[in-house]
């Protein structure tokens, strides 16, 4: 790591695809080998040689197995791990903290306000900051993404207030979040996520017969559904069984 170093741009790339991204080609194994697989049933030397390979190509992309990594019974794969995770959380401050002095200063920049409620759903998703911290970055968060709401296209306020009412639900705004899903609802009602939140907050707030008229809801709608949309609703229909 000392000789060549992290990438600078590593805090941008968060998105992870399960199926690609955890599995990765190692020499004198044929495929591929599902990494969390590997820390557990390969040798030292194959450890090791995977965890360096995750930290050579993007750490970002590989938090959680880095959190993972820390607790395996090889010291050395340990020390990287933990290595590779204080580099990470060390830039994802460091980045948090330029875009909220740009932010401070130019607050109706659209693009910077969007950087930085970017920034602050990084920090909150690899979960660096905890308790209290992590309260108020979600509540800062929160205060950002209704200011793009105010002035964005349609299409963008999809995604904005899908954004919005996860982060509510997470506060634990149950009113608050009801609204913004309701408006999306309306705008949007044939799209899955803001219905999938809907059910969600029902059963955050252990309402059983708000999930099972959700789900009638949904059924009437015909609300289109993706491959885990479908799994998703799957749960829930047993659940509300």
């Amino acid at each position: 790591m000392r000789r060549n170093g992290l990438h600078a741009d590593l805090v941008e790339k968060l998105r992870v695809d399960d199926e690609l991204h955890r599995s990765i080609r190692v020499e004198d194994r044929a495929g591929t080998v599902p990494l969390e697989e590997a820390l557990i049933l390969d040798t030292a030397e194959q450890r090791r040689k995977l965890i360096l390979s995750v930290l050579t190509e993007d750490p970002v992309q590989y938090y959680d197995l880095l959190q993972q990594a820390r607790m395996n019974d090889d010291s050395e794969v340990v020390h990287y791990a933990a290595t590779a995770m204080a580099q990470i959380s060390k830039q994802a401050d460091l980045a948090l903290q330029q875009d909220a002095r740009r932010f401070a200063d130019d607050p109706n920049d659209r693009e910077v306000l969007a950087a930085y409620a970017n920034a602050l759903e990084r920090s909150l998703k690899l979960g660096l900051a905890q308790g209290r911290a992590a309260e108020l970055q979600r509540r800062q968060l929160e205060r950002l993404l209704k200011l793009q709401l105010a002035d964005s296209p349609r299409e963008e306020g999809y995604s904005l207030g899908c954004r919005l009412a996860e982060v509510q639900l997470q506060l634990q705004e149950y009113k608050a979040a009801e609204q913004t899903l309701e408006e999306l609802v309306r705008r949007w009602p044939v799209r899955e996520t803001p219905w999938l939140l809907r059910l969600r907050s029902a059963a955050a707030r252990k309402s059983g017969a708000e999930v099972r008229s959700i789900l009638q809801e949904m059924e009437r709608t015909q609300v289109y559904l993706s491959a885990a949309g479908r799994q998703e609703l799957a749960f829930w229909k047993g659940g509300a069984a």
